[in-house]
């Protein structure tokens, strides 16, 4: 975790993130006096904004996708492995880089969130806070948080295939982009591999939404351990 909060492509990703959120807030709509729960509508406009939909493929990959690519091209993994076991480095990276995916989204939308109730919740009229929505619009920056990990993961994959920064960085983007043009144009009733759908979850998901949870725990599975079988291949190449 250490290593990964070092990162200044950790910090530039959660800058990022933030500024999507920024860039889908509908300020005009602000009058005062604001009924209640609205400092919550706010925020969920900015989380399931199209600027916001657009910057998750990268602002995912800048923190640590091609971390394997920068490291086997200056020579270091050769010292790491050295000092540590290569299922260890394997174990490590792989986790280290869903993290860098899903931890710059979800700390810029917990800032996000705490702006929103700084500066709009004294605007509105008295009443308490509807927890109810409170708890929705956190389970939509986790569903958002997830997809950041996720595609973190892919962009580790892609770089350990290609060992080339342009396809770390690239291919998840294109890739997220093709689901969704597939499913416009082609596919519309694809919405299970429909990047808009995972995050704001308005089709079918079986009994209380648990389907999308499902989903993304076999999906992060599944890219975990493909990344882990890809660096457990590069590594044996290395003497």
């Amino acid at each position: 975790m250490k290593e990964l909060l070092q990162e200044k492509g950790f910090w530039a990703a959660a800058l990022l993130s933030f500024l999507g959120m920024a860039g889908g807030f509908h300020y005009y709509e602000i009058e005062y006096p604001l009924s209640q729960g609205s400092f919550l509508k706010f925020y969920q406009t900015a989380l399931d904004s199209q600027v916001m939909l657009f910057l998750i493929p990268i602002a995912a990959s800048l923190s640590s996708g091609a971390a394997y690519v920068r490291e086997s091209s200056c020579g270091f993994i050769k010292f790491y492995i050295s000092r540590i076991s290569r299922m260890e480095y394997i174990k490590r990276k792989t986790l280290q880089i869903y993290a860098g995916g899903f931890l710059p989204l979800f700390l810029s939308g917990i800032s996000g969130l705490l702006l929103c109730f700084l500066f709009l919740y004294p605007l509105e009229l008295q009443g308490g806070i509807p927890w109810e929505t409170v708890w929705e619009n956190i389970l939509l920056l986790l569903r958002i948080s997830i997809i950041g990990g996720i595609t973190a993961e892919l962009a580790g994959i892609f770089g350990a295939i290609f060992r080339n920064y342009y396809m770390a960085y690239g291919l998840p983007f294109v890739s997220y982009y093709m689901l969704i043009i597939l499913k416009d144009r082609y596919l519309p009733n694809m919405y299970a591999m429909y990047p808009k759908e995972w995050v704001t979850c308005q089709q079918n998901w079986g009994a209380d939404g648990m389907g999308i949870w499902i989903f993304f725990l076999a999906f992060s599975l599944a890219a975990l351990l493909f990344h882990g079988l890809i660096l457990y291949y590069r590594l044996k190449e290395i003497n």
